[in-house]
């Protein structure tokens, strides 16, 4: 017999009406904030998610993650952006070497979120993040990366420490949004245990904007079927670009390797009937991976990614072409010895609108 396929929240209500189904408890976010005299006291919330406590997702530095990153992506960036061990030919797990050092960005793939889904918002993602209502939608709003150390791919264990580093709030009222900065420092056990400062430091912003009626979410549809009102080009060349089509396969296997459940990258329905857009979103994160691996391919055999800083400015979603593009900025100063060196990389949309932009520093790996 075919059955017809459900949604994710179509077969969540469905196994929770089964007779035989244990009883499920849907997630509850964190506290809704009530209204007074048409405004939120933004203060009292800034003051009460800065006082969240930390958390810690502990991992250990395998292969299987990564690898399974590399196959991912095999289809969709050519040769040269691959990961070095999977263009030597490690193509499976057993046979990448313990001492090659985790590609710049695969971090990305470890340090899952460890909650039950009955945590979780009711959108799925992570309630430390979440200022709750009526901040109902979440978007990946950009962020950086510190490169201070290198992790190999030899099962060292490892965590991530995460705190909410500043909150702040813009737009007019009724029109706000609240803008989250997440701080994310990645250590192996004994730096941890002996507070060493070597890691990777990364700052996530997160903004979290209101939640929007059936009329609002169909006039956001309309408004995207008749394609960007603006467009922000970049008024350069690149010196190096990719084009590459997202399938919702890519999607779904980047949010089981990042233990990702966020709604708005695995349910089309959710994204149009509760969000507003006309279908799945690209990953934040998965963005950010392809724009490392594009830059990973320019650089020199003893030169890494030092520090990476973008913006996201507009979504991109599955089955539109995008374009990932590098452009050299500045080749360091001979007369100082200075070896570093600066890159624009920026992500373009199917219209050739800036979707990320970033700059990055690289130079020597030691």
């Amino acid at each position: 017999m075919n059955v017809p396929r459900a949604s994710l929240r179509q077969w969540q209500r469905l196994s929770c009406l089964r007779p035989s189904a244990p009883r499920v408890h849907l997630p509850v976010c964190r506290r809704s904030y009530s209204e007074s005299k048409g405004s939120l006291a933004f203060d009292t919330i800034r003051s009460e998610m800065l006082g969240r406590n930390k958390q810690y997702s502990w991992d250990v530095m395998s292969p299987t993650n990564s690898s399974l990153l590399n196959i991912s992506l095999a289809d969709f960036i050519p040769e040269s952006c691959q990961a070095p061990t999977y263009r030597a030919g490690a193509k499976s797990i057993e046979k990448v070497d313990a001492t090659v050092k985790l590609p710049q960005g695969h971090h990305l793939v470890y340090f899952p979120l460890q909650k039950p889904v009955s945590e979780l918002c009711p959108d799925m993602t992570d309630p430390l993040h979440s200022p709750g209502g009526p901040f109902e939608r979440r978007m990946w709003a950009g962020g950086s990366i510190e490169f201070n150390d290198d992790f190999q791919l030899d099962s060292t264990p490892v965590v991530c420490e995460e705190a909410i580093n500043d909150v702040t709030i813009k737009g007019i009222e009724g029109q706000e949004k609240i803008f989250v900065d997440v701080l994310r420092d990645y250590m192996k056990k004994q730096d941890f245990e002996s507070s060493k400062s070597k890691r990777i430091r990364e700052h996530r912003t997160l903004v979290f904007m209101r939640g929007v009626n059936p009329e609002q979410a169909r006039a956001s549809l309309l408004k995207a079927s008749e394609k960007r009102g603006r467009i922000v080009k970049v008024p350069n060349a690149p010196d190096f670009s990719i084009t590459l089509t997202p399938t919702p396969t890519l999607l779904f296997n980047y949010s089981a390797l990042t233990f990702n459940a966020h709604l708005i990258h695995l349910d089309p329905e959710f994204c149009r009937e509760e969000e507003g857009h006309p279908n799945l979103l690209v990953h934040g994160p998965l963005s950010l991976t392809l724009m490392l691996s594009v830059l990973r391919s320019r650089l020199g055999a003893d030169e890494k990614v030092h520090r990476i800083d973008y913006r996201n400015l507009a979504p991109l979603y599955v089955n539109n072409p995008m374009r990932v593009c590098v452009r050299l900025i500045g080749d360091g100063d001979r007369s100082t010895g200075e070896k570093t060196r600066k890159w624009e990389v920026w992500a373009e949309g199917y219209d050739g609108g800036l979707s990320v932009r970033g700059t990055a520093v690289t130079g020597p790996s030691a």
